[in-house]
């Protein structure tokens, strides 16, 4: 970056300078536009992508092997209230808990009905009495129904409808000063000349011209 110097920093500022009205409301215009795309493809990628919701799934079953262990109670407690809350066990299916874990069969919170060895009697005798659908699944479907991510929604939304509103008032304003440029009376000499005097030099007075010597013997 030393190298570089001070002049990357001054580009835009040298840029902006030369720039005329016309170039630079096209520019403000371009510029939304670039934004906007963007923000639209990543709103309509991000969806309900399903490598998102896979990475969401690996990363909570690798902390599935710190359950039950004594530094991590706090992980333990959240296993435990998930899958009582929502009914449900493992992260895709309660044989996750075997899968990742050395445990024998899945916590007693993945029991339809609670109680000390519950899971351990239901996987011996009656699998129905374990939640068969993963938590995975309902967590995230509970996330994305919360208040504070529809706020975001709302308000990434909002933001995109002010772009749209800021473009077309940037249009507006491109077509008035082209209309305007393109439209002014040139005088005899190229230039506009003031309201109400014709490029001869005649002054207009209602429906009729004067000239300037009319003028000094009126």
């Amino acid at each position: 970056p030393g190298s570089e110097g001070p002049f990357p920093a001054l580009f835009p500022v040298v840029l902006v300078w030369f720039l005329t009205k016309e170039q630079l409301q096209l520019l403000y215009f371009c510029s939304l536009l670039v934004i906007f795309c963007v923000e639209l493809a990543s709103a309509v990628w991000t969806y309900d992508e399903p490598s998102v919701q896979r990475a969401d799934m690996i990363s909570l079953k690798s902390r599935m092997p710190d359950y039950s262990l004594q530094r991590y109670q706090w992980l333990t407690h959240t296993w435990d209230n998930f899958q009582t809350q929502f009914q449900c066990c493992g992260v895709i299916y309660f044989t996750d808990w075997l899968e990742m874990t050395e445990m024998e069969f899945p916590p007693d919170s993945c029991c339809t009905n609670q109680f000390p060895g519950c899971a351990g009697h239901a996987h011996q005798h009656d699998l129905s009495d374990l939640h068969q659908e993963g938590c995975g699944p309902k967590v995230y479907r509970f996330i994305r129904g919360t208040k504070p991510l529809q706020v975001l929604r709302f308000l990434g939304v909002s933001i995109g409808v002010a772009q749209i509103l800021a473009m077309a008032l940037t249009l507006t304003l491109l077509w008035a000063l082209y209309y305007g440029r393109h439209h002014q009376q040139p005088d005899a000499y190229g230039t506009p000349g003031p309201p109400g005097v014709s490029g001869s030099g005649h002054v207009r007075v209602g429906p009729q011209l004067l000239n300037p010597q009319q003028q000094v013997s009126g």
